[in-house]
């Protein structure tokens, strides 16, 4: 008898922890989930829509020196107006403010 009871005991301490581990994950989850949701911005990605368009946010990869034009005049393109610059992805450009990332302008295929 004392066996049936410590057994239940013990399967019922078991099935408490893995239940309570699961909660744990879950609460996890949707920290991440509203996190993410938080780092988005008040702006659309480019990554969501596959191509640039004005008014929306630049992802940080494109905002690196490496896509920065430097040399406009050699690109053809006007000069950026104080606080913003020339990104190019792929054969796009786009004039983008440097404080926020917010695409102003798009020369797409130029």
């Amino acid at each position: 008898m004392n066996k049936m009871i410590v057994s239940a005991l013990v399967a019922m301490a078991l099935a408490c922890g893995a239940a309570a581990q699961a909660h744990q994950r879950n609460v996890e989850d949707a920290r991440q989930q509203q996190a993410r949701a938080v780092k988005a911005g008040p702006y659309r990605s480019v990554e969501a829509s596959g191509q640039l368009k004005r008014g929306e946010q630049l992802p940080p990869r494109y905002r690196t020196h490496h896509y920065v034009v430097e040399n406009w005049k050699a690109h053809r393109l006007t000069q950026p107006p104080a606080g913003h610059q020339w990104v190019q992805a792929g054969s796009d450009y786009a004039l983008v403010s440097i404080a926020t990332g917010v695409v102003t302008e798009v020369l797409v295929g130029k």
